[in-house]
């Protein structure tokens, strides 16, 4: 047993639940302790370490840091349930990603460093244009008085520039792909689908319609040549 012990894989286990009254009920715990644990049998992990963080603001990591501090000094790796268990805010995520500690996200396992980046850059930028699209329809609400034309214009506007803000995210992502030799919009739709990469929308799939779209917005909007892609 103890053969055994030794050569499997060190990790430690980091959970979140946002809320005290998450942390005392449990909710949102258990899902993410049974994630992590069957990962850990399926990738030959054992670990070290479960380090639960109740917390309801983004001053306060003691738990997290404490995780990473373990990982160091027991060579382990960190292994979290989803993305957003290391934190909302992508500067937050890219301090963490930084750090000599491996990674692993069992919602996204073929993640590496590069990726974990990009995703949380993407998950900022959809939780910003929800909130600045709710503020225009509740402004739009407001003043019913105007014109709809008017209206839907500016919303347009909107929406075209958070669309040509999201292709730029992805922008290094698509590129590290194409460097790998995955270079057609099937094959690109393929890889940000098994890599759990949102859409524009945040809901769906990508197809190859859409990556197409993408790389349309990055040559409209960029002199960098981006080369055919079938």
């Amino acid at each position: 047993m103890n053969r055994k012990w030794d050569k499997m894989k060190h990790a430690i286990a980091y959970y979140r639940v946002s809320t005290c009254k998450q942390g005392r009920s449990g909710l949102g715990l258990e899902a993410q302790q049974t994630a992590v644990k069957q990962y850990c049998k399926e990738n030959d992990f054992a670990i070290l370490a479960e380090i639960v963080e109740v917390r309801s603001t983004r001053k306060h990591r003691k738990g997290l840091f404490k995780a990473l501090d373990l990982c160091t000094q027991k060579k382990a790796t960190l292994i979290v349930a989803k993305l957003d268990r290391l934190g909302r805010d992508v500067e937050e995520i890219a301090g963490i990603v930084k750090s000599k500690v491996e990674i692993k996200v069992v919602d996204n396992p073929h993640a590496d460093r590069f990726t974990i980046h990009i995703l949380a850059a993407v998950a900022q930028e959809q939780r910003q244009r929800i909130s600045d699209t709710t503020k225009e329809a509740l402004c739009a609400a407001k003043k019913r008085g105007m014109k709809l034309g008017k209206n839907g214009k500016a919303l347009a506007e909107t929406n075209k520039r958070a669309a040509i803000d999201f292709a730029y995210k992805l922008d290094p992502l698509i590129r590290q792909l194409r460097c790998r030799g995955i270079k057609t919009v099937r094959q690109i739709s393929k890889a940000l689908n098994k890599k759990r990469v949102p859409t524009f929308r945040g809901v769906g799939k990508w197809h190859p319609s859409t990556v197409a779209t993408l790389i349309n917005r990055l040559k409209k909007n960029t002199i960098i040549h981006y080369p055919h892609t079938a």
